[in-house]
């Protein structure tokens, strides 16, 4: 399984993102520079709605289906899935495919939503292998852009360590016990 980071926040979405803080501020002229790595960074631990005009997009390759499909459940990223249909594909039946049958994905995705993918994908109680597909790409995102350094964590961690799920992993106290 590999992934890829094939398209982030360019010099364009960084300016739009501070353009964005500014109307929020009545402010409506054009910015001539981007957004600063402090302001961005406040923005993203604050998590206001500018950060949603940043985008990235993920090349995995050779990720199990089912794992695949556990990021699909997140309405507010666009996946693009390799079918396993029988005309779209020789090398098996499809109709007959394991769970874990490999697949290609195109994973699409704001920053917004890819922080709270993280905190519900990085849980100990998510599967091992979503778990690591996750930590790749969110290790791809810090890596060209380090305003994101340490904000890719777990519910409970986002959460000043009190775990919101049902059944807790038992890393810290729950609050529905």
């Amino acid at each position: 399984m590999q992934v890829k980071l094939i398209y982030s926040p360019g010099e364009e979405e960084l300016k739009l993102c501070l353009r964005a803080v500014w109307v929020t501020m009545g402010k409506t002229d054009e910015p001539k520079k981007r957004i600063s790595s402090k302001l961005l960074r406040k923005l993203l631990i604050a998590r206001h709605s500018p950060i949603r005009v940043l985008k990235f997009g993920f090349l995995i390759e050779g990720i199990p289906s089912n794992i695949a499909t556990h990021l699909c459940r997140h309405v507010h990223a666009i996946p693009f899935v390799s079918s396993l249909r029988n005309d779209r594909q020789s090398r098996m039946n499809g109709d007959e495919a394991p769970r874990n049958t490999p697949v290609d994905m195109i994973f699409y995705v704001n920053a917004e939503e890819l922080l709270t993918i993280a905190n519900k994908r990085l849980c100990h109680k998510a599967s091992k292998l979503t778990r690591d597909v996750v930590k790749m790409m969110c290790d791809c995102v810090v890596e060209k852009h380090p305003e994101f350094e340490g904000l890719f964590v777990p519910m409970c961690e986002y959460h000043g360590g009190v775990c919101h799920e049902i059944e807790s992993c038992g890393k810290y106290k729950s609050i529905n016990e």
